[in-house]
């Protein structure tokens, strides 16, 4: 009986730690992963589309950054965060999920 009861326990614990972790993952996804609405290259900036602010990036990584684009950002302590196209407008307009 003791076995079983921790057992269950164990397997309660394993669950609660996955949907954590699941969680945690979805959220870091949904915030570092952004839809390009408007793009200003003078100010090295785009606008996100989920977030409807402006976000400030390295200039440098604008240059292939456009309207539509799915783009993820990662943030380094003391620098601007980077820009990376992870999905293009024209690959997300083509593509055949809805």
């Amino acid at each position: 009986m003791v076995t079983r009861v921790l057992s269950i326990t164990a397997a309660v614990v394993s669950l609660a730690t996955a949907a954590a972790v699941a969680g945690t993952l979805t959220d870091r996804l949904q915030t570092s992963r952004m839809t390009v609405l408007r793009v200003d290259k003078g100010a090295s900036q785009f606008m996100c589309a989920e977030h409807r602010r402006w976000t400030s990036v390295s200039g440098s990584d604008l240059s292939t950054v456009h309207p539509g684009d799915i783009v993820r950002i990662d943030r380094i302590d003391g620098k601007l965060p980077r820009i990376t196209v992870v999905r293009t407008a024209a690959d997300e307009i083509g593509s055949p999920e809805l």
